[in-house]
């Protein structure tokens, strides 16, 4: 295997990575898994903002998005730093920890080399 076909948790659990076409699903346990460790090596806080997430439980899962009920601007989501429909990998070397605004005000702004296109 390659190295960007697995990748190891905040647990020490050896991962494959996704390959699917669309996009992270909740439901599946490997994609919640890849969130819950995205959000943990990023501090659970907005890697453009810094805003950090109050609260988050010591067990998060990557089930429920850390920060909900806190405004949406504390909704913090995995977000693709090359995007998938440029050819970026559900790796996570590819994604990021982004609160919702900073993730709406980035989409579509960025090409596939990470160039802002604004």
């Amino acid at each position: 295997m390659n190295v960007e076909s697995t990748w190891t948790d905040h647990l020490g659990v050896t991962r494959p990575t996704p390959t699917i076409l669309g996009r992270l699903k909740f439901r599946i346990p490997l994609h919640a898994a890849l969130r819950a460790f995205v959000h943990h090596r990023d501090g659970f806080a907005c890697c453009i903002c810094g805003v950090v997430a109050p609260d988050v439980p010591a067990n998060y899962d990557g089930r429920n998005a850390a920060g909900r009920g806190y405004g949406p601007r504390l909704l913090l989501v995995a977000d693709h730093i090359v995007s998938r429909r440029n050819g970026g990998s559900h790796h996570p070397s590819n994604l990021q920890t982004l609160c919702e605004s900073c993730n709406a005000r980035k989409s579509g702004l960025v090409d596939s080399k990470h160039r802002s296109m604004a």
